[in-house]
């Protein structure tokens, strides 16, 4: 089985104007790439934040979902913070850009773009099962416990969300940057995806545009950068019997970055000495193979 893995695509349908006008350029050639590209794989994980403000515009996910659902293979596209806002009073600091939705989880633009399967993802393929998550700050929808039995269930799990749990740097601006969307169920989904009786082959995430692999506990995080922004970076995950060998790359039709690296003054530390590392990572944050046993 081989699984495509995408993170922060931020489609914006240009209104207002462009949040990140450097993805406009690669988003030219994107759904033609992933048109081509998927079509060698059995499944599409998009690790959030498919749109830019989709918390307010509920044309930019429509837009997504109709381009995801053309796909010849099946999708997991849990929601961002872009797309469902995590944090109340957010949108005094992001105005129709990340905005919070004082309604219930099915209310949102989100559900109403995604439907369930949007939020709450878990399906079995190949004696693995797969999960994809969406979560708010508080948890007033009721995630977590929801979260809980899909991971009491028998078989080997491969998890996606957006947000990294823990520290995905040991140094420099990710050492401490932009945890507190989730702050409040930050600890809570750390221990139950790092718990060793859950089986967890490994949690997949965004949100800070660079690549990284970090042991959460018993499993792996495993963050993949911006896919049509400064790196433009995808993972590629090959699931045999036994063994998933994941690896990295670049969309193939860019050159150079998309934009510029997130405070560059502060991407660096011990493992990773030059800008460049530190943003598309070193070798141990490229390729994980992973061992592993089905029920």
């Amino acid at each position: 089985m081989k699984v495509l893995i995408l993170a922060d695509t931020h489609y914006d349908n240009g209104s207002r104007h462009l949040h990140y006008p450097a993805s406009k350029r690669v988003l030219s050639e994107f759904w033609n790439w992933l048109q081509a590209e998927s079509s060698k794989c059995d499944l599409v994980a998009v690790c959030g934040d498919v749109s830019v403000k989709g918390t307010k515009h509920l044309s930019e996910l429509d837009f997504v979902r109709a381009r995801l659902d053309e796909l010849p293979v099946p999708y997991i596209a849990p929601a961002g913070n872009h797309d469902l806002c995590a944090t109340i009073g957010m949108e005094e600091r992001y105005p129709d850009l990340e905005e919070y939705e004082y309604v219930r989880l099915k209310e949102t633009n989100y559900y109403k773009a995604f439907g369930e399967a949007g939020v709450r993802y878990s399906k079995v393929f190949n004696g693995i099962r797969f999960i994809g998550f969406a979560i708010r700050n508080e948890d007033p929808d009721n995630q977590l416990p929801w979260l809980q039995s899909e991971l009491e269930k028998p078989e080997p799990k491969l998890v996606f969300g957006h947000y990294p749990l823990v520290r995905t740097r040991a140094g420099g601006f990710c050492k401490d940057w932009d945890y507190s969307r989730i702050d409040k169920t930050l600890l809570d989904l750390t221990a139950v995806l790092g718990d060793k009786n859950h089986n967890v082959l490994a949690y997949f995430c965004g949100h800070q545009h660079i690549n990284s692999i970090v042991p959460m506990g018993s499993t792996f995080q495993i963050e993949t950068a911006s896919t049509v922004l400064t790196t433009t970076s995808y993972r590629v995950m090959e699931i045999t019997d036994n063994e998933i060998k994941i690896t990295t790359h670049r969309l193939p039709y860019m050159d150079g970055y998309a934009g510029d690296l997130t405070l560059p003054e502060r991407s660096i530390d011990n493992e990773h000495p030059t800008i460049h590392e530190y943003h598309y990572g070193n070798r141990t944050d490229l390729t994980l193979d992973i061992k592993y046993s089905k029920i």
